[in-house]
């Protein structure tokens, strides 16, 4: 556990200390906070604007932010060699993927907890009380953040960080597109429909976390769809970890 606490702690320093981190997370607030004009320019709508363009903003930086950290989580340690001098030591494959896995999830709840406050904050300042829906969409959206560091820590094993990036991102599309494409298939032939079938059951069902657009219509989700939904991510994080832990084992270190 101690070796888990100081990996995740240096992992974490040294995510929050990127210069690139620091340029993304300024133009995400400057974003966020770009939907208050938007909002006043909208014929007595701006609230709805702003939460719908705030949550939007909120997610979407918030992704490439887990894409630009996570792409390279393990393969720079191998790049740089780092990976040698730490396992070296007496820290096993699953410390050093835990470790880096909490580190680096925690940055990103820090980041993404920033930018909320400052949503939070415009929509109390439009006269939109406490946004707790916001919460809850946001609470999901880390569910998938932590999710997709693990997908792209698993890529990150055996790929270089563009490559690993660029997996991450097919990943998330699919994840976000497999119930319109099932549902596409349905009248299609039976070896398309098998097929589309496999890849919906092995690549995860990141739409189980969007849902921003029933909280902007002040629809709030049911508690037991959200530990549903907890669930679904804690255990596919487990498993991707795990495959990742394996994968790195096996390399020739």
């Amino acid at each position: 556990m101690k070796n888990i606490f100081v990996i995740a702690k240096n992992t974490f320093r040294a995510a929050i200390r990127d210069r690139i981190l620091h340029g993304i997370v300024v133009f995400a607030i400057l974003f966020i906070l770009f939907t208050l004009f938007l909002g006043s320019i909208s014929l007595g709508e701006d609230l709805m604007v702003i939460r719908s363009i705030g949550l939007a903003g909120i997610y979407l930086f918030g992704m490439i932010i887990t894409i630009f950290l996570a792409s390279s989580l393990i393969s720079l340690e191998i790049e740089r060699r780092t990976l040698y001098l730490i396992l070296s030591k007496p820290v096993s494959t699953s410390e050093l993927i835990v470790g880096k896995f909490v580190g680096l999830f925690a940055a990103i709840i820090l980041i993404t907890v920033s930018m909320t406050a400052v949503y939070l904050g415009m929509v109390w300042y439009k006269g939109g009380g406490f946004d707790f829906g916001a919460l809850i969409a946001v609470v999901l959206q880390l569910f998938e953040a932590g999710l997709f560091v693990a997908i792209t820590a698993l890529f990150s094993t055996f790929a270089a960080p563009f490559a690993a990036a660029i997996y991450g991102i097919l990943v998330l599309y699919a994840g976000h597109s497999l119930s319109i494409l099932l549902q596409y298939v349905q009248y299609r032939g039976a070896a398309l429909k098998i097929a589309v079938n496999v890849v919906y059951y092995i690549v995860p069902n990141l739409e189980k976390f969007n849902i921003r657009n029933a909280i902007v219509h002040h629809l709030l989700p049911t508690p037991g769809m959200v530990v549903i939904s907890g669930l679904y991510a804690v255990l596919y994080t487990i498993v991707l970890l795990y495959l990742a832990k394996h994968l790195l084992g096996k390399k020739d270190l």
